[in-house]
Parts: C-alpha cells; sequence; structure tokens
C-alpha cells in the first residue's frame, strides 16, 4: 500500500518518481485481497503487485529507501551501511524531514536526505518506536482501511517534502521496503 500512496502523492505534485517496492523477505507472489481492496477504495490499483526482495542494486539506485519498520531500515544499513544516510523509517522521514523543511530548488533528493539524516542522535539506529506502522497481514478488511489512513498521511507528507507547492519535479528512484 505505502508504495502506490506515494506514487499516488509524488504524481500529484508532478514527481516522476520510480517508486519501487521490495521486501527484505521477499515472499514472492501478489499483494494481499484486503490492500487491493483497500487502496482500489482509494482509486489506486494494486491488483498487479508483486513482492519481491530487495536488491543489492536497488539500494544503489535508490535516491530515498523508506521502510515501514525498524527492522526494514536496519536489514538495508546491515548490508550497505552507506545507504543510512537515505534510508528512513515511514514516520521517521515526515518526522525528521519537517525540522528540515522541505527540499529546496536545485537540492537533489540525495542531498536532501543526508541533511535529514543529520537530525539523528549519533550512534543511535534509524528511527524511534512511533515511526513503525503496523503491518496489517492477516487482519481484517478494517485494520488495512487504518493502516492505509496512516500511510496516506505520510505518504502525502512526504511528498510535500520531496515537492514543495510551486516546485519542479524530477524523476527520482524512490523504494518503499514492503509493501503493506
Amino acid at each position: 500500500m505505502a508504495m502506490g500512496l506515494l506514487a499516488h502523492h509524488l504524481t500529484l505534485r508532478g514527481m516522476e518518481a520510480r517508486v519501487h517496492s521490495a521486501g527484505t523477505l521477499g515472499w514472492g507472489g501478489p499483494a494481499t485481497n484486503h490492500a487491493v481492496e483497500t487502496l482500489a477504495a482509494r482509486g489506486l490499483d494494486l491488483s498487479e503487485h508483486e513482492s519481491r526482495r530487495i536488491k543489492g542494486e536497488d539500494v544503489a539506485e535508490a535516491d530515498l529507501i523508506i521502510g515501514v519498520t525498524r527492522d526494514h531500515v536496519h536489514g538495508i544499513v546491515i548490508h550497505d551501511q552507506a545507504a543510512l544516510e537515505r534510508t528512513f523509517v515511514m514516520g521517521e522521514i515526515v518526522r525528521l524531514g519537517n525540522k528540515v523543511g522541505p527540499r529546496q530548488p536545485g537540492q537533489s533528493v540525495r542531498e536532501w536526505c543526508a541533511t535529514v539524516a543529520a537530525l539523528r542522535p549519533p550512534n543511535r539506529p534509524a528511527g524511534i518506536a512511533a515511526d513503525d506502522i503496523a503491518d496489517p497481514v492477516g487482519e481484517g478488511l478494517e485494520v488495512y482501511a487504518a493502516t492505509a489512513d496512516k500511510l496516506d498521511k505520510l505518504c502525502a507528507a512526504t511528498a510535500a517534502l520531496l515537492v514543495p507547492d510551486g516546485a519542479h519535479g524530477e524523476v527520482v528512484d524512490i523504494d518503499p521496503l514492503i509493501e503493506l
């Protein structure tokens, strides 16, 4: 759900983002019926989604990597420490990004991410517990809808930070780490 919602909000702001979804476990298979139904109710099509495991080249190419939980971010950073300054927990990118403010004209997404990452306490893992979004797998449609509401707000806020009002979009590569 995060992939579909973030791509939607970035498109609304004029950014041609290549938003990919990959997991740290890579189960393989389609999105759950509840995820498809939940996003369809919002006018977004997730029916063709296939889950996959994130690869090293995904990490290397991504301008921004968003994990839905701290475990996802840790799974990336343990394999590629250099990715830390552009890998965030979903709530963390908004929480810290709001302190930095929106990306400035001429500032790349990677440069903005590095500025945001610099606000993290030194020698601490990324994110705090409040930044995590619980995976609704196995839950009912109501839980999926509530999760989609949280993700929608965070994705809209992330898009506003990346492409402020009046800014021109560009092509960027963003990898949300798990499909909810």
